[in-house]
């Protein structure tokens, strides 16, 4: 089979790939690429990537070097966030009760500790109320607020919760606590009882930085803070240095999937280098105990630090996370990150019963037949829905929908793919009642829903998803960033890639395509035996290693493994260099291929 590519402005495969994806490869601005080149001594492999991350050279500098001052926004920009301001910095000086309540997250968990973190300087001691998941749910709740109260609390700020909390929020004020809400998920109504709702994501707001986590915009609430002390300062003792707590704002940026553009990107970039200095207790122990012996990048806060600080709230242990992220002791931190890890391997044995349930159940029904995935079961561990929803999304390039029941209530989790918001998906399904809470915002959701409802809400899901005119989920395209030879694989690549990062949603890895290669040794690796290890070779005879994730698991793999002998096959991945036992070598990571030769 060829697989050709037309030259035009974008270059568009004519045969869909093993995993029924479209490959495009984008063509930069020459002109603007040869600058590139020319100016700052790069290939021009190289220069045309930078090239279509930028729309001109005098972006480059922020680009490759982001830094805070100038992308921090005027902090007033943002709905309430002055007058929340002031009333924490009224709490502090009178010495009040403050209390936080956040979710169970990464990014609730991160909000929470920064907030505690900043205010324990000035001798506040806050108190913190997690909500179960398992026995509370998502979000602030009747039982929370009666424990809050009884704390005296005068002051109460949500974090990463509570926007769309319209009855929790009528009783905090009949409770007679002040309330400040700093989230970023999504709403349309309209607020009553709120002393300060800072959210770019309600229709109060204007600010334009919807893109935003909740950590980050506590940082910036901090920044306006740390104003307020300059400027009415009655103390004696110098004001902390808020770029240290960067690490917690880099961490929940990575982990909440919010897209890493602008001030986003400046907050991982700048907060990887306060990673680096190991200041944290908690994370610098977590580090040490689960033997990450190297200098932390995105990829290690999203798929090494998430998952074991998630792990605590995955099982109604959420409070483990957040001492871990506030510990000031290296032998709490030790236990804590010990129990953690203890979490997390549990949790990866019950995610993987939950997620090969929810593929039978997919293929049993010919759910994949569907625009959208609804899978149920009345006995899933609901701690692990959200991370399910992920890899299925990821296997079938669906939006998905996972639930379990909950004593009489199905509750459970979405994930989305881009072009398809399933946080205004769920709020439509709230506005018409056909669930009876939940909330999110463009990637990602939470829900409950009665069992007669299911039906109902399968219904409106799979209609909601074939509507949506902004993509087409039978395929997804796949932007191919240069076409590149094995032998064009070195450290200079590797090192002018590396200052592209950091990588995430909205500044992909570069891919490559690397063509008509030749497979030796496959061999299928990890715990579950579906990784997909293997060399590739091509006309340069220079020999890289290659890996596909679940491998097992698809089209592609299974064809490898079936036919790899007398084949040539042609893939695209993106390429790093990873090191084994003091061992270092360049490795591809897979995302897709063909089988057959390809003309170029």
């Amino acid at each position: 089979m060829n697989l050709k590519f037309k030259k035009e402005k974008f270059f568009f495969g004519i045969n869909n790939s093993l995993l029924k994806n479209s490959w495009i490869k984008s063509k930069p601005d020459t002109r603007l690429s040869l600058n590139i080149s020319q100016k700052y001594s790069l290939t021009n492999n190289i220069a045309n990537i930078l090239a279509l991350r930028i729309n001109n050279i005098n972006e480059i500098k922020n680009f490759l070097e982001p830094n805070l001052d100038y992308y921090l926004p005027d902090p007033t920009i943002f709905n309430d966030l002055e007058k929340g301001a002031d009333r924490v910095f009224k709490a502090v000086k009178e010495k009040e009760n403050i209390a936080i309540l956040g979710d169970y997250d990464v990014d609730g968990l991160s909000s929470i500790a920064l907030l505690r973190k900043y205010l324990n300087y000035f001798d506040i001691d806050t108190y913190s109320y997690i909500p179960d998941r398992l026995t509370e749910g998502y979000g602030p709740n009747l039982k929370a607020i009666d424990k809050i109260k009884a704390k005296k609390t005068s002051l109460l700020i949500m974090v990463d919760c509570g926007t769309n909390s319209h009855e929790i929020i009528s009783y905090v004020k009949k409770n007679k606590m002040d309330l400040i809400i700093i989230d970023h998920h999504k709403s349309y109504e309209k607020h009553i009882n709120i002393l300060a709702l800072i959210n770019p994501n309600s229709i109060f707001d204007s600010s334009g930085y919807d893109f935003l986590c909740s950590t980050g915009l506590t940082f910036i609430f901090i920044t306006y803070l740390q104003k307020l002390f300059k400027l009415k300062s009655f103390l004696s003792k110098k004001l902390p240095n808020i770029n240290m707590f960067l690490d917690l704002v880099a961490l929940a940026t990575v982990c909440d999937v919010v897209p890493l553009i602008d001030l986003n990107r400046a907050f991982v970039f700048q907060g990887l280098k306060i990673f680096s200095k190991r200041q944290n207790i908690g994370l610098k122990i977590l580090s040490d105990e689960s033997q990450l012996n190297k200098k932390p990048d995105e990829e290690d806060l999203g798929f090494f630090f998430g998952p074991r600080i998630n792990a605590g709230g995955r099982v109604g242990k959420s409070n483990i996370g957040e001492k871990l992220l506030i510990s000031k002791d290296e032998n709490e931190a030790e236990l804590l990150s010990k129990q953690l890890n203890t979490l997390n391997y549990q949790r990866k044995l019950i995610e993987e019963k939950v997620y090969d349930e929810s593929i039978k159940q997919i293929i049993k029904n010919k759910k994949f037949k569907n625009h959208s995935l609804f899978v149920f079961s009345t006995n899933w561990h609901e701690g692990v829905l959200g991370i399910v929803a992920s890899r299925i999304k990821e296997k079938y390039k669906k939006p998905v929908i996972i639930l379990t029941k909950n004593m009489n209530i199905y509750k459970g989790s979405g994930r989305s793919i881009l072009g398809i918001d399933i946080g205004l998906f769920i709020l439509q399904a709230k506005q018409k009642e056909i669930i009876v809470n939940g909330g999110g915002h463009q990637m990602a959701a939470g829900l409950s829903i009665k069992e007669n409802n299911l039906k109902i809400f399968e219904d409106f899901f799979e209609d909601f998803v074939k509507n949506n005119k902004n993509i087409n989920t039978d395929t997804k395209n796949l932007n191919i960033d240069e076409v590149l030879t094995l032998g064009a694989v070195n450290d200079d690549l590797i090192e002018n890639i590396n200052k592209f990062a950091p990588y995430g949603l909205g500044n992909p890895k570069p891919k490559f395509l690397f063509h008509n290669v030749k497979i030796i040794k496959p061999k299928l690796i990890g715990e579950t035996k579906k990784h997909l290890s293997f060399f590739v070779i091509d006309e340069t005879t220079k020999t890289i290693k290659a890996i596909i994730f679940n491998g097992l698991d698809n089209e592609l793999g299974k064809t490898i493994l079936s036919c790899y002998k007398k084949n040539l096959f042609s893939f695209i991945g993106f390429i790093k260099k990873s090191i084994w036992k003091n061992k270092t070598y360049f490795e591809i990571i897979i995302e897709d291929g063909v089988l057959g030769k390809v003309i170029i």
